[in-house]
């Protein structure tokens, strides 16, 4: 069964590019460019992985991130947040708790890495 990723960010040019960066391997990839309705999202998509950005149009990554984590629900789902202004050490020690980070610019590998090691875990 194929694994499903959803990818938030309101950057469709990263959006693309994480597409087309993860789309070698036989995965499910949604993407979205706003954050509004992000939980109804995920609740309805059942996804195996979570790719957010932090600013999303508005919203915040951080709080979206925080309320999937309190429901018993959808905390086991695994979230890497992205961030162009946040540094890891500011995002992953927090009590909203993502599995992981990924600064941009983002390096290639790095991405495809923590992706396979949250799908993995």
């Amino acid at each position: 069964m194929n694994k499903k990723i959803l990818i938030f960010d309101d950057d469709q040019e990263v959006l693309t590019a994480m597409e087309s960066l993860l789309d070698f391997v036989d995965w499910d990839l949604l993407t979205f460019a706003t954050g509004k309705d992000a939980l109804i999202k995920i609740e309805k998509e059942s996804p195996d992985l979570i790719l957010m950005d932090v600013e999303l149009d508005g919203f915040d990554g951080r709080e979206i991130c925080r309320s999937i984590k309190e429901n018993s629900a959808l905390q086991h789902i695994p979230i890497i947040l992205i961030s162009g202004k946040f540094r890891p050490e500011m995002i992953i020690d927090t009590e909203f708790g993502p599995d992981d980070f990924l600064p941009k610019p983002f390096n290639i590998g790095d991405l495809i890495d923590k992706v396979y090691f949250q799908l993995a875990s």
